[in-house]
């Protein structure tokens, strides 16, 4: 009813409704700090948005009072979907929905975005440096800047380069998680230019930790020390640094941590059986003596221990509330997801493992009544001789749940009716990724898909192999190296999978061989092409020799022709060009269009493709570097390399294998739990010592035993948890061989006992399985942004390859530039009468802007000499002529500069929507709430010409940046305003576009992205560019992807030029 508003009552009524009596306690607990320990499918999402609509609409705390912490980006989407849902339901008639400015993100990520926000001109262009990225930065660095070869010769000479790495790694993380780090700088701002200036810098820093007084321990020292300023001279925080360093800024800050407390933060906590010690004192710094915590975890999903995480600190917190009358234990014993049979197999596996700290948790209970078991035979144990054998009997049993492209395994849905189980729905798990392909290799035999999501084993895939083979054959590698010790090191991947030495040129033509077999078009004129094209490169890179035109005529990519035959000297190349391609000339695109096999072999070089960026982001490789960045690749790739997350809404139509930590927060409807063999499962490897490079106290003090399994395998046991709880309704787990794992025993006493099947004979399961028509479980919600709907627009195939795919476009020398530009323009913004003021002396204010420069907030990452300066001098200019030109506005209004935001646009029909992500560059507070919208494009430089814009693309993001406005802000923009910052306006170029913001501008915006999203959901990606480029040029001519796409419009633009 229009106008009805809503009672406390009736908020509290709805925030309950349909909740068991336990998540009904946890949800409306008065308590201060409440500790809700939820087993696997428990509704623990739900129970934690419910609580912060409770916070919101019951106890009336302020949106940015509320912070909430989740383990992965994936699960902070599906919370801030969950949060919007009910916040809406209790949303006041008339009044927007919006999380206002509450976090919902990852502790690293809150700890970036807070140093951001706090100390803006120290970290506002500062980066998260990944896991690919550290590896690339530290081999860059390993001889030189880092001197990590001092490291390796005080641990022996044995010691490899990846070892001492790992150990030195290693020792890092931990003083970081344990809050033990702590380091001297240089006094003076680190350096903004490359070269002698930033080694000379990070050398003169100091390690003040006391680490031992070894010389191994010393030389670790000086490492540390020079690798923490190493990344600050690079702008970037790698992930525990980011957490310490917020944690040192505001113990620095003792006017701030007074202004946190006042602020009386209500904290959610998921997955707090993996949070470390640094990530403890984080929230006990956030929430101090009297603050709110709702932490949710279970101590029996705990499997990050040999990265730090300590379950102690679930059973820590458990002690504590039971003891504390502001405090309170709440147990979710429902499971949602599972049937009878495997809730009672995960029950009494839990009771193998030792509770932590003392805590005693109940056991699981059936949540979804509708949910039954149809068979014994579905829930299964069973032995096989080989694991061949073992492996082929899967491909038969995925083949007896799906049995064709439009039938699949009867399967309850949310709303009490049955949809067939399609390919996606079903998952291979293993306990180690080092035996993948033997399960890959049966599904292909049977002509089934399957996409590896199992992170290192990516290396183990024959179209990888072949793809870094002719990366490591361009950067003159003659010998793939790894300890012989280490089953995941490339050369035993290579021995494994292709039997040949790991050696680049067998490695390549092994693989191509493999590839043939799997069915995928390669011809062995293309395998050929691929290394001639890779030993030109080497030619062109490593020995520096102009080849003939002739001689690389035959090559099909112009622009490597063009690389081959350049006279100019080689200053740096870019990795991810030359894989692009390499690409080319192997004819990937073949591949492109094609489903199953195809699809799946994309997927993984889609993934090898952002690995490569990986080894790009710390910096520019030069033609030296070059070499070491693909030694990089290929060692962390094989050893420690995972999948990245994908976007919630799409996946390809194929079965998944993976490792049991990939698959974590993830369920399926079939699961086949493989290999749980002796040395397996558990792993031999788990109660292995670590080896760090330190002595002394601080050895115990941040608990390097800890990493290690205890003898109980409590770490393996509730690994094993984790992959039994992923099931829905099929649940077999399998091994082979004579020689059984000390889990086996124990499983099929616990399967027998709990209704289901124990055989040697597999083709007793799997019986009596009914069908219905086959239905892909399809999300209905996507996490986007403009630009990543601007691709979709522009061409629905490029999305695919960029988005779903992982293909990853060249970073550019120039890369950086215009977020320089935009960081200048923050700072003006954020001062604007000083600015104004200083507009009236032209060469006050270029010194001035030269000192934002020095200070680092225009910061190149990708370009060194000559180019930078250019480009450091042209911002100079831009940003000076736009202060001049805008004196009289920055003098009279105030703006908030860099207004990020998300904002959620639903769905006309169903329920989901697309959440948009992005940020103003400003907005100018005219007469508020009434605003103008401000974007800014920096300058016509190549980097820019993959971003530039049609007007009908700008109207479209200054139209969403509106709804943001309205929804997320609390304004009323009335129109948009784009400054062309690099336009010469004595010539007539346009330096201003104004795009108006009306009641139909902003429901258009909002149409098109409902329109989008929802062709996106429905897999709308067989399609090639829907409109020309910007100045009405084919646009495949600039396509990022040119090389690998397989669409018509693409094959006759490569074929006509």
């Amino acid at each position: 009813m229009e106008g009805f508003v809503l009672s406390n009552e009736q908020i509290r009524e709805r925030l309950l409704r349909e909740l068991t009596a336990d998540q009904s306690k946890a949800v409306q607990s008065d308590n201060r700090r409440v500790l809700v320990v939820a087993g696997a499918g428990s509704g623990k999402t739900e129970v934690m948005a419910r609580r912060i609509a409770w916070w919101v609409g019951v106890k009336n705390i302020p949106k940015e009072n509320i912070v909430a912490f989740t383990f992965t980006e994936k699960a902070a989407e599906e919370m801030k979907f969950r949060v919007r849902y009910w916040t809406g339901e209790i949303t006041q008639p008339g009044e927007d929905i919006s999380l206002g400015g509450m976090y919902v993100g990852t502790i690293h990520g809150f700890c970036l975005a807070k140093l951001r926000e706090f100390w803006p001109d120290i970290y506002h262009n500062y980066d998260i440096l990944d896991e690919a990225a550290r590896m690339a930065l530290i081999l860059r660095g390993f001889n030189n800047v880092l001197g990590l070869s001092g490291l390796r010769s005080a641990l022996g000479p044995r010691t490899s380069q990846s070892e001492t790495i790992e150990q030195f790694i290693t020792a890092y993380d931990q003083l970081h998680e344990h809050n033990r780090f702590k380091v001297e700088l240089p006094s003076e701002v680190p350096p903004y230019r490359l070269g002698p200036e930033e080694r000379d810098w990070c050398r003169k820093a100091r390690l003040l930790t006391p680490v031992g007084s070894e010389s191994a321990a010393q030389a670790f020292a000086v490492s540390a020390a020079r690798y923490y300023s190493y990344i600050r001279c690079r702008r970037f925080l790698d992930f525990s640094t980011c957490q310490t360093e917020f944690l040192f800024r505001l113990e620095e800050d003792a006017k701030l941590m007074e202004s946190l407390k006042a602020q009386h933060i209500h904290l959610v906590v998921d997955e707090v059986q993996d949070i470390n010690s640094v990530q403890l004192d984080i929230i006990q710094a956030l929430t101090g003596e009297d603050g709110n915590l709702f932490a949710v975890g279970d101590h029996r999903q705990s499997i990050y221990g040999f990265r730090g995480a300590k379950v102690e600190i679930i059973g820590k917190l458990w002690n504590q509330f039971k003891g504390d009358p502001h405090s309170e234990v709440v147990d979710l014993q429902e499971n949602f997801r599972s049937t009878p049979h495997i809730i009672e197999i995960a029950n009494r596996w839990s009771d193998t493992i030792s509770p932590a700290g003392g805590m005693t948790t109940p056991h699981m209970l059936h949540g979804k009544t509708d949910r039954r078991d149809t068979h014994p035979s579905h829930v299964a144990l069973v032995n096989f001789i080989e694991r061949n054998e073992e492996a082929a009997w899967i491909a038969r049993a995925i083949r007896a749940i799906v049995p064709t492209e439009v039938e699949g395994a009867r399967h309850d849905k949310r709303d009490g009716t049955y949809r067939g189980l399609a390919l996606s729905d079903i998952a291979v798990l293993v306990r180690s990724s080092t035996d993948v392909r033997t399960y890959m290799e049966a599904l292909e035999d049977a002509g089934i898909p399957s996409v590896v999501r199992a992170g290192p084993d990516l290396f183990s895939q024959p179209e990888v192999l072949f793809l870094v083979a002719a990366l490591a054959i361009s950067a003159g590698i003659d010998q793939f190296y790894g300890s012989p010790h280490n089953p995941k090191s490339l050369p035993n991947r290579i021995r494994s999978v292709l039997g040949c030495s790991p050696e680049p040129e067998p490695v390549l033509q092994e693989s191509a061989r493999l590839l043939r077999r799997s069915g995928l078009s390669l011809d062995r004129e293309v395998e050929e092409r691929l290394y001639f094209a890779a030993e030109a490169l080497k030619a062109r890179i490593v020995d520096g020799h102009v080849l003939d035109a002739d001689y690389v005529s035959a090559f099909r990519t112009h622009k490597l022709r063009e690389f081959l035959v350049n006279r100019r000297p080689l200053r740096r190349v870019f990795p991810q060009q030359i894989f692009h391609w390499l690409l080319s000339e192997a004819e990937v695109y073949r591949w492109d269009t094609c489903k199953g096999r195809s699809e799946a072999a994309m997927f993984h070089l889609g993934t090898l493709s952002s690995l490569v960026t990986g080894i790009e982001t710390p910096g520019w490789t030069s033609v030296t570097d070059y070499k070491w960045q693909i030694i990089g690749l290929c060692q962390y790739g094989a050893e420690g390399g995972r999948t990245p997350e994908q976007p919630l809404i799409v996946k390809p139509d194929a079965v998944t294998i993976s490792t049991i930590h990939t698959a974590k927060g993830l369920e399926f409807a079939a699961v086949f739990l493989v290999d749980v063999c002796a040395n397996r499962f558990p792993s031999t490897y788990a109660r292995r010592a670590v080896q760090v490079p330190l002595s002394g106290y601080i050895v115990h003090e941040i608990d390097i035993d800890g990493l290690s399994d205890n003898d109980n395998y409590d770490g393996e046991r509730r690994l094993m948890y984790v992959a039994l709880t992923r099931a829905e309704r099929f649940l077999v787990i399998s091994h082979s061989g004579t020689r059984r794992s000390r889990f086996i025993p124990e499983l099929q006493d616990i399967v027998n006992a709990s209704g289901g099947t124990v055989t040697d004979d597999a083709g007793k399961l799997l019986n009596e399985i009914r069908h219905a028509p086959l239905e892909h479980k399809r999300e209905e919600q996507l996490s986007t942004s403009f630009s990543d709907l601007r691709y979709y627009l522009a061409c629905p195939h490029d999305y695919y390859l960029r988005k779903v795919l992982g293909f990853s476009p060249t970073i550019d020398q120039a890369f950086g530039y215009g977020r320089g530009i935009h960081n200048l323009l923050r700072v003006v913004h954020s001062n604007p009468v000083y600015w104004a003021e200083l507009a009236k002396d032209r060469a006050k204010l270029e010194a001035e802007i030269k000192l934002m420069i020095e200070s680092g907030l225009f910061y190149l990452r990708y370009t060194t000499g000559e180019p930078a300066e250019n480009m450091r001098h042209k911002g100079v200019r831009i940003v000076a002529e736009y202060i001049q030109h805008f004196a009289d506005e920055l003098r009279e209004l105030t703006f908030e500069p860099e207004k990020e935001f998300e904002t959620l646009v639903e769905y006309e029909y169903g329920d989901g929507g697309a959440l948009i992500s992005g940020a103003i560059d400003i907005v100018r507070r005219d007469e508020p709430p009434r605003v103008t919208l401000i974007d800014f494009k920096s300058g016509d430089l190549e980097s820019d010409t993959h971003k530039q814009l049609d007007e009908d693309e700008i109207k479209l993001q200054l139209g969403i940046y509106a709804v943001a406005a309205k929804k997320e802000l609390q304004y009323e923009p009335d129109k948009g305003l784009v400054r062309y910052l690099d336009a010469d306006r004595s010539k007539g170029e346009k330096h201003e576009l104004v795009v108006p913001l009306d009641s139909q501008s902003i429901e258009d915006a909002k149409r098109i992205v409902v329109n989008t999203a929802m062709a996106v959901r429905d897999r709308k990606f067989k399609c090639g560019p829907l409109k020309p480029g910007r100045t009405g040029e084919e646009r495949c001519k600039k396509c990022d992807f040119i090389g690998i796409c397989g669409m018509d419009a693409a094959l006759k633009y490569k074929k006509q030029s």
